[in-house]
């Protein structure tokens, strides 16, 4: 009897669906966390109006930029507007501390930069920035939450805003390194 109540209690417990791990990432966040690892370079940065209107109020149309993300959790981001900024001429930091401010603000004002940790959220498809240094000081400590998606060799990120007077979707389009060399 007592053989047959063991197998019995074998067959369901083998029919029975299996029970995730609460214990650690689950292998749809280890999955997603591994396709964001490495560089990424910028391929185009859009401002979605509430009508649909596209716009590029910061950066221009072909801007540059570089987001890169590592296994320990670190993350940095930096974009250069289009134009460049042509200002000041010096290459050296002594040339740049002793320009006047007006060519430094316009360097200033056509450059972004940011870095900190990151994870993310597979199930909700979205990816937050732990800000922790930044060329806008307002932004050290700040959390930016990011929708992500990716296809083939872009990642998508876009972000809620309200700037201008009214709320916006921003929307950063990035081709892995090593499958570009531009």
């Amino acid at each position: 009897m007592r053989g047959r109540l063991f197998v019995g209690f074998l067959l369901m417990m083998l029919a029975l669906p299996a029970i995730p791990s609460t214990a650690g990432p689950n292998a749809t966040d280890s999955g997603a966390r591994n396709q964001f690892l490495g560089a990424w370079r910028l391929v185009s940065i859009e401002t979605i109006g509430p009508k649909g209107e596209v716009t590029y109020p910061f950066y221009g149309k072909h801007p540059q930029g570089m987001i890169m993300y590592d296994g320990s959790g670190w993350m940095s981001v930096q974009i250069v507007s289009d134009p460049p900024a042509s200002v000041p001429k010096d290459g050296s930091w002594a040339g740049f501390v002793g320009a006047p401010a007006a060519e430094k603000a316009a360097a200033a004002e056509g450059y972004y930069a940011y870095f900190g940790t990151w994870d993310l959220d597979a199930s909700a498809s979205t990816v937050t920035h732990h800000i922790q240094q930044s060329l806008r000081p307002g932004e050290r400590g700040v959390d930016r939450v990011r929708h992500f998606a990716f296809e083939g060799d872009r990642l998508t990120l876009t972000a809620k805003t309200h700037e201008m007077g009214e709320d916006r979707e921003r929307k950063l389009v990035w081709r892995r390194t090593g499958t570009d060399h531009s």
